[in-house]
């Protein structure tokens, strides 16, 4: 639910939680805030990032798309749960997710993903009917460009690896020359995302307001 983008001299650059864990995972873990939606200006080009089923929030990918992002991280779990049940979760509807993302932004994406090994599921499922719901693997890593084109080969869904790509921020401004939906293809006279970007605190210390005294109050005598 977290992720933490780290700068070369070992420096956290973005700290971020999952701004709205996904169905069950609000179980277990906490939500993240405006401050989450977070781009940072680097050596290497401007870098954000979002957790899995964030990119289904229109309104969320909005506020990173404004910030001018370059190089997004879309990080996200092995797709092993109810593979076979849920195309949603299969890799095709994700990697059409994140290429959207590639297209709206007109950035690169880094596109992650866990692998279930056997180990796992072997732990996690202890009934046939269990099994039936996770499987080994679930890997559907890649990366996108500003065009949204697939810029290297996949990795097979059981195996671990990882991808390289060359980024030419060239791409950047020919991708957005003709869809800049963030800045030239906006219409803010129709349409505006409002972004409270400041941290949300858990626990606010509460504070009696000052009492007013008059002559009808007895506590002032």
């Amino acid at each position: 639910m977290g992720q933490m983008l780290i700068s070369p001299e070992g420096e956290p650059l973005i700290v971020r939680r999952k701004v709205k864990p996904t169905l069950a995972e609000r179980c277990v873990f906490g939500e993240g805030d405006g401050s989450h939606l977070k781009v940072v200006e680097t050596p290497i080009g401007r870098l954000g990032a979002l957790n899995c089923w964030e990119h289904l929030q229109p309104l969320l990918k909005y506020a990173m798309y404004a910030q001018n992002e370059q190089i997004h991280t879309a990080g996200w779990p092995a797709l092993a749960l109810y593979r076979d049940q849920s195309y949603a979760l299969g890799r095709e509807a994700t990697w059409a997710v994140r290429q959207t993302y590639a297209l709206e932004g007109q950035c690169y994406v880094l596109a992650s993903t866990m692998n279930t090994t056997p180990e796992v599921v072997e732990m996690l499922c202890d009934t046939p009917e269990k099994k039936a719901y996770l499987a080994a693997g679930g890997g559907a890593s890649m990366i996108f460009g500003p065009d949204g084109r697939p810029l290297c080969e996949p990795i097979p869904h059981d195996q671990e690896g990882i991808l390289y790509a060359d980024v030419d921020f060239d791409a950047i401004g020919i991708a957005k020359t003709t869809a800049d939906p963030a800045g030239h293809y906006a219409r803010p006279d129709v349409a505006r995302l409002l972004l409270n970007a400041a941290p949300a605190l858990r626990v606010v210390p509460w504070k009696p307001p000052p009492r007013a005294l008059c002559c009808s109050d007895p506590c002032q005598y």
